[in-house]
């Protein structure tokens, strides 16, 4: 009797399913060469990479696949940049690889944060990831354009004077 109960317990654990998208951040440099661990002949390892490199994978429910979701990738970088990524999602469970290496990495300056949604068709967010650190990146240029110098002031001078700092005649 003991036996069955162990086989149904293990039946509904493989049963359920846990749907996800997660996000890893790996460095990549000699070490990440496969050439450096085999000890292989490697044109590579003359000049190997240097940068960063993000691993997206998801487990999605086969009837979201009919709503043609899509992963976005917003990636900012320590240059205070920011680029959105976007892969069609086409299988039930899979994988991206992002990298930034070598030139691009150092103009760039290397990766400060990211984060990585499953979305719909509908633009539904189905799921979501985000580095510890993540926060929208606020473009200071956007926020000086959209108020004008009177704007700024406009709180200051509306405002009566105190009596601590009127004019006395």
């Amino acid at each position: 009797m003991k036996s069955y109960k162990l086989i149904s317990v293990f039946l509904f654990l493989c049963a359920c399913q846990k749907y996800e998208v997660s996000v890893s951040q790996h460095l990549v440099n000699r070490d990440y060469l496969a050439s450096t661990h085999a000890g292989t002949p490697d044109p590579r390892q003359a000049c190997p990479p240097m940068g960063q490199m993000l691993a997206a994978s998801w487990v999605v429910p086969t009837d979201l696949l009919q709503q043609d979701p899509y992963l976005q990738l917003h990636v900012i970088y320590k240059n205070y940049t920011e680029e959105i990524f976007t892969y069609p999602i086409e299988t039930k469970r899979g994988y991206i690889t992002y990298f930034l290496t070598n030139d691009e990495f150092f103009e760039k300056k290397g990766i400060l944060t990211y984060k990585a949604e499953i979305i719909t068709e509908n633009g539904e967010v189905y799921r979501e990831w985000k580095h510890q650190l993540w926060v929208n990146l606020i473009k200071l240029d956007e926020v000086e354009s959209s108020s004008s110098p009177q704007d700024s002031n406009s709180s200051v001078v509306d405002q009566p004077m105190q009596g601590s700092v009127m004019e006395t005649p």
